[in-house]
C-alpha cells in the first residue's frame, strides 16, 4: 500500500526523522520471523495490529479496548478494570522485543517499541553499534544465539542423496514441513528455516553450528529416492554432549501417494516423537533439571520438575514439582503455562490423593481458567482445563475445551491421545479409542496409564480376560490403581489367589481405600453399570467395601 492511501507520509510523525514506512514494513517483517515471535501469533498479530494502524495515520485507535476487541477477540462489553489480557500480552511483546533488540545481528536500521503506559508503537533509526550492542555476530542469514527459556532446536536443510538435482525440492520442502510441524509444538524453540538454509552444503560439526543458530538441539537427514521407492533418514543430535538421541528411518512407496502427502505423513511423525509432551527432548530435559538444587530453579526448570512428574507419577516426585511451580507463579503472576501446570498437580492429587493437602479441586479449577486467560494460545493449557472439567464431571463444558485444545494442534500426539482416552471413559468409545491409538502410533513412548481406557471398555463388554492384559500393560506399580485394575479382573474371572495378592497390594499403597472406592473410581469411571462391576469385581477378590 502507497503512503498515499495509506495516510502515512513519507516520514513517520512524532517518530524519528527519516524513519520511511517502507523501513518500518521491512523491519516488522523481520519481527515477526525472529525466534522471540515466530512461535508466538498472539504477539505477532499484536504487533503487527499496533504497527499498521500507526502506519495508516490512525494511532489514535490503538487503545485498550480495541485492541481487546480486534486482537483478542474479546466482546463489546469487554471492561478493563476485569479483564487484563491486553495489559499482560503487552508486557510480553515488550519483553520479547527487548530480547530481540538485545541480541541482534547489527544489521536493523529501525528500532519498534511499544513504550510503557501506551500501546502505540514508537519508530526509531538504529546506527550499526547501537544495534545489538556492538556485537558482531556473524553474517549468515539473521539468526543469532537468543536466550530461551525452553529447549530450542534448528532443522538444518536435509540432504539430497539421490544423484539427481532435479530431487533438490524434495528435500528442501521436507525440510520446511519439519520446520512448520516442530513449530506448533509450544513447549519447542525452533528456528526459522530463513535461517537454517544458509547452512545448506556447509561442513562444520554440531557444536559449531549449534552455535551459530543458538540452539541445543539439531535435527539433520537426508533423502533416498528410487523410482517407486522413498527413502528418509533422520536424527537427533544434542550438541551439548554431542550424542545422538533419536533416530528412525522410513520408507514409502509413491505409487498410491503424493509427495506432499509423504512430506506432511513423515514430518507430523518426527516432530511427535521428538516434540511430544512425552517426547525425546521432554524426556531427555526433564532428567537433567532433577541435578538442580531446588534453591536454583527458574521457571522453565520448573516445567521441567512438572514432566518429571508426569513420567514417573511418585508422591516424591509431586511435591518437588509442587515447590518449584508455587515458586514459579510467585516468581512471574503472569506466566499462564505456569498456572496450568499447578493447576494439573491440584487436581492430580484431587484424583489420586497422593497426600493431604489443600488441592481443591475448586482450585485447580480456577488456576486452570487463569492460564487460559493468560495464555490463550496453550495447547497444554486448554487440555488441562478440559482434565480439570473432566474429574468434575462437566461433559459439555468438557468436550467444548477438548476441541479447543484439538484445533491448537491437532498432530500433537499427547494431545490426539489424551482427548480421544477421556472420549472413550464418556462413553463415546469407538471413536474414542480409534484417536488414542492414533495418538499412541505417533509416539509408542506413552505413559502406561493410556491403556485404562481399552482396559474399561473390555470390562463393561464382559471380556475380563483382555481386561486383565489392558491391566498389565497399565504397569505403573506406584499408583493404586494398578492393583485395583488387576485385582477387579482376576475378581470377574474366578483366580482368587491371585485377585486377593492384588487387593493386599492396593491396601499397602491406599490403605483407606474401600472408604473411598467409589469417590475414586467415579472420577475416572463415567458409566454407573462400568463403575458397580469394578466394585463387583474387587468384592469377589476379597475387598470388603
Amino acid at each position: 500500500m502507497s503512503s498515499e492511501r495509506s495516510g502515512f507520509p513519507s516520514t513517520v510523525p512524532t517518530q524519528d526523522v527519516g524513519v520511511s514506512e517502507e523501513a518500518v514494513k521491512d523491519q516488522l517483517a523481520k519481527l515477526i520471523v525472529s525466534p522471540e515471535l515466530a512461535r508466538r501469533p498472539v504477539l505477532r498479530h499484536f504487533l503487527s495490529f499496533v504497527v499498521e494502524k500507526v502506519l495508516a495515520g490512525r494511532a489514535h485507535e490503538v487503545k485498550e479496548y480495541t485492541v481487546a476487541i480486534e486482537v483478542f477477540g474479546r466482546r463489546e462489553s469487554f471492561d478493563a478494570s476485569k479483564d487484563s489480557i491486553v495489559r499482560i500480552q503487552a508486557g510480553r511483546l515488550r519483553r520479547a522485543l527487548e530480547r530481540y533488540y538485545a541480541s541482534c545481528s547489527g544489521h536493523d536500521l529501525v528500532k519498534i517499541e511499544i513504550p510503557k503506559g501506551s500501546y502505540v508503537p514508537t519508530f526509531h533509526k538504529l546506527s550499526a553499534p547501537e544495534s545489538g550492542k556492538g556485537k558482531a555476530w556473524p553474517e549468515w542469514g539473521g539468526a543469532r544465539p537468543t536466550e530461551s527459556p525452553g529447549p530450542t532446536v534448528a532443522v538444518l536443510p536435509l540432504v539430497n542423496k539421490t544423484n539427481d538435482a532435479a530431487q533438490e525440492y524434495f528435500a528442501d520442502g521436507l525440510t520446511e514441513e519439519l520446520t512448520h510441524a516442530l513449530a506448533r509444538y509450544q513447549g519447542l524453540s525452533v528456528v526459522a528455516s530463513y535461517s537454517t538454509v544458509q547452512m545448506k552444503n556447509e561442513r562444520a560439526g554440531a557444536r559449531e553450528m549449534a552455535q551459530r543458530l543458538g540452539v541445543r538441539f539439531l535435527l539433520e537427514g537426508g533423502v533416498r529416492r528410487d523410482v517407486d521407492l522413498i527413502k528418509i533418514s533422520v536424527r537427533l543430535i544434542d550438541t551439548a554432549t554431542e550424542l545422538q538421541v533419536w533416530s528412525e528411518q522410513y520408507r514409502r512407496e509413491l505409487k498410491t501417494v503424493s509427495l506432499i502427502a509423504v512430506q506432511e505423513e513423515i514430518s507430523g511423525k518426527v516432530a511427535g516423537k521428538i516434540g511430544d509432551l512425552f517426547g525425546v527432548i521432554s524426556w531427555r530435559m526433564s532428567r537433567e533439571s532433577l541435578k538442580k538444587p531446588p534453591g536454583s530453579l527458574n521457571t522453565y526448570d520448573a516445567f521441567l520438575r512438572y514432566f518429571h512428574f508426569l513420567l514417573s507419577l511418585t508422591s516424591e516426585s509431586l511435591t518437588a514439582a509442587f515447590k518449584a511451580l508455587e515458586d514459579a507463579v510467585a516468581e512471574e503472576p503472569e506466566n499462564g503455562l505456569a498456572w496450568s501446570l499447578l493447576a494439573h498437580l491440584y487436581a492430580n492429587n484431587h484424583a489420586l490423593e497422593y497426600f493431604q493437602a489443600d488441592t481443591s479441586i475448586e482450585t485447580a479449577t480456577a488456576m486452570a481458567r487463569k492460564g487460559v486467560v493468560l495464555d490463550p494460545e496453550n495447547q497444554l493449557a486448554h487440555l488441562i482445563l478440559a482434565f480439570v472439567l473432566f474429574l468434575q464431571n462437566e461433559r459439555d463444558a468438557f468436550f467444548r475445551e477438548a476441541e479447543t485444545a484439538f484445533t491448537l494442534n491437532p498432530n500433537n500426539p499427547a494431545s490426539i491421545s489424551w482427548v480421544g482416552w477421556a472420549r472413550a471413559l464418556y462413553g463415546d468409545w469407538k471413536p474414542g479409542l480409534a484417536l488414542l491409538a492414533k495418538g499412541m502410533q505417533l509416539n509408542p513412548h506413552c505413559p502406561g496409564w493410556y491403556y485404562a481406557a481399552p482396559y474399561f471398555d473390555y470390562f463393561r463388554r464382559g471380556k475380563y480376560p483382555e481386561a486383565l492384559e489392558a491391566a498389565r500393560q497399565f504397569n505403573t506399580p506406584q499408583l493404586f490403581w494398578d492393583p485395583l485394575l488387576l485385582a477387579a479382573a482376576l475378581g470377574q474371572m474366578g483366580r482368587e489367589l491371585e485377585a486377593q495378592a492384588e487387593v493386599e497390594r492396593l491396601l499397602a499403597l491406599k490403605p483407606d481405600f474401600p472408604a473411598r472406592a467409589s469417590f475414586l473410581i467415579t472420577l475416572y469411571a463415567k458409566s454407573p453399570s462400568l463403575i458397580e462391576a469394578i466394585l463387583d469385581g474387587l468384592r469377589k477378590a476379597g475387598l470388603k467395601i
